[in-house]
């Protein structure tokens, strides 16, 4: 999608290729509610190989999280020594595999590879969880984050900055003297999924194709969306019926729906962000999605201007967490299977 306006992707400082028989020295895994991702990272941080799976926490039976992670990673767990393994995300949630800590605010990468949770299931591979934090929200009642954590350090060049973290659960987070001071946590994409497949908008909606008027029609239709919800953020449940009026009445076709769908909910989200958020600070988007290319269009659109950073930020950040926490000195013997 286009994201005019917005810097292409900040890069990371960049990675010296591993000399000469060096070997891998950690495995990371982002592993959220809905995938997982995987990668075998050198000493330096260099991406060795990636790896990533629908495998995400909520879609696991019956707590076989190890078997889950060792279907990804079969062959990197097969020669030794294996490499430690470090893990952010929902894994450390109460749905998750351990309940890891949680942080309050403010906190810095020291904190977090201070308070990693062990995993103790493998005969001496060391598997870590990055805590999550915690911080007081606008009405004094908690805001939770997993995973976002490590992005943000993962993509952090400077001492402060903005970061915007699209997702399930999108979240604004605020860095100062590269501490996570504050957040914000809005449900938009949960919200967006619970509309567009179980409200009484689901059955008129439908999906643009890849023609280039049906991507076109579906564009219009989110900077429609975009500009009512930034004009009347307050009205945003009244702006949400509009979608199905909308359809009823042949204002906008069943593809453009969608869009028009998700151009209110992060229209709403970004113009209420933009009045909590410093203004000192440029935003950088971290994501890879095509939901980072929507955020962009509706940044730009509402006159946010912001970067964009590249998308192995969680991998950075594991890295830098392991490092710290001097994971990368432990190694365990080749696999042994996991039961079942």
């Amino acid at each position: 999608m286009h994201t005019s306006g917005m810097v292409a992707p900040s890069q990371p400082a960049a990675r010296c290729a591993p000399h000469a028989g060096a070997g891998p020295a950690l495995i990371g895994l982002d592993w959220g509610s809905s995938s997982l991702r995987a990668w075998l990272l050198g000493a330096d941080g260099s991406i060795l190989a990636r790896r990533e799976s629908a495998a995400g926490v909520l879609t696991i039976a019956d707590g076989r999280f190890r078997q889950a992670w060792e279907a990804l990673c079969a062959d990197w767990l097969d020669s030794a020594p294996v490499p430690p393994v470090i893990a952010c995300g929902m894994i450390g949630s109460r749905e998750g595999w351990r309940e890891a800590a949680r942080l309050r605010t403010p906190a810095g990468l020291r904190a977090l590879a201070e308070r990693l949770t062990a995993v103790d299931d493998f005969a001496g591979l060391p598997f870590r969880i990055v805590p999550g934090l915690v911080a007081r929200g606008q009405v004094d009642s908690p805001d939770l984050m997993r995973g976002g954590e490590t992005l943000v350090f993962g993509a952090l060049r400077e001492r402060d900055g903005l970061f915007v973290l699209p997702g399930m659960h999108c979240r604004w987070v605020e860095v100062r003297d590269r501490r996570i001071v504050a957040f914000r946590t809005y449900m938009t994409g949960e919200l967006y999924a619970l509309l567009h497949r179980h409200s009484t908008l689901a059955r008129m909606c439908g999906d643009p194709d890849d023609t280039p008027a049906h991507q076109a029609e579906a564009l219009r239709a989110f900077d429609e969306g975009v500009d009512h919800a930034s004009g009347q953020p307050a009205s945003l449940a009244h702006l949400l019926f509009t979608a199905r009026t909308e359809g009823l009445l042949g204002g906008l076709a069943a593809h453009q729906l969608p869009a028009y769908l998700s151009g209110l909910l992060i229209g709403a989200e970004i113009r209420d962000a933009s009045t909590w958020c410093p203004h000192d600070l440029t935003p950088t988007l971290v994501a890879r999605s095509t939901l980072a290319a929507r955020y962009a269009r509706a940044m730009h659109r509402l006159g946010l201007p912001g970067t964009v950073a590249g998308g192995d930020s969680a991998a950075d950040g594991l890295h830098a967490i392991a490092r710290i926490a001097g994971l990368l000195e432990h190694a365990g013997p080749a696999r042994q299977a996991a039961a079942g």
